[in-house]
């Protein structure tokens, strides 16, 4: 069992949790993940890969009512509560999906995201288990074949070891570029990023940008990585 899969806020027994429900229909059916809504006629599209319960894509949502948000996560009782959040703020422009990654992304168009994110991915801790973390060149290669020019990557996780293995493969390939533009900061909204700020916790973040495929255009200011970035504790909260 690992950080990520403990029993926590998240997974405390509700509705969701009647019996039966663990035979329910998915959110969306994996096996129709073809058939779920595509991206192709979006004016603006954006991947959370592991939505969790949806906090951040339910509060972001609001303040991005025009662009096409679309949450990813392999837990079904989690995407049932994140379509719930969003249905309960009448959040049309949110879809949630109950399937993987790697099903996913590889049915997407080149070229037609514009961004994705990623916030407190599965850190998989012991060095073991490091080769099964999501974020690897060959996850970031396909993210950058399916971000427009100028797409964004926002990463954060509160485990400073993966925070630096992500960083330096953004850094190591050559569409990418960091950059010092914030992360949305709706990320203080998930359960994992309230726990960090308790605990006290940094939280570290990065931006990377997709490079323009054409030359002659400006470079993106980079971020040399000199200060990460950081949740810090909302007074008001």
């Amino acid at each position: 069992m690992t950080p990520r899969e403990s029993p926590g806020v998240e997974d405390a027994p509700g509705v969701e949790d009647a019996p039966g429900v663990e035979d329910a229909p998915s959110v969306e059916d994996a096996p129709g993940v073809e058939d779920a809504p595509g991206v192709e006629d979006a004016p603006s599209v954006e991947i959370e890969i592991g939505c969790g319960n949806g906090h951040f894509l339910s509060e972001y949502g609001q303040r991005m009512p025009g662009a096409r948000l679309i949450g990813i996560d392999i837990k079904n009782k989690r995407c049932l509560k994140a379509r719930e959040k969003a249905a309960k703020r009448g959040l049309a422009n949110v879809t949630i999906l109950h399937v993987s990654a790697e099903q996913y992304l590889p049915g997407i168009p080149a070229g037609t995201v514009d961004a994705f994110h990623i916030y407190f991915p599965d850190p998989w801790p012991r060095s073991r288990h490091r080769k099964r973390r999501f974020f690897t060149m060959e996850s970031l290669r396909l993210m950058h074949e399916l971000l427009v020019d100028g797409g964004r990557l926002f990463f954060g996780t509160d485990f400073f070891d993966y925070y630096i293995q992500a960083k330096v493969l953004v850094a190591l390939h050559p569409g990418f570029g960091l950059t010092v533009e914030p992360a949305p900061p709706e990320v203080r909204e998930s359960i994992y990023a309230r726990k960090s700020v308790m605990r006290e916790k940094a939280i570290h973040l990065f931006t990377a940008v997709k490079r323009p495929s054409t030359d002659g255009e400006p470079e993106q200011k980079e971020d040399k990585g000199s200060v990460d970035g950081e949740v810090q504790p909302d007074e008001n909260r």
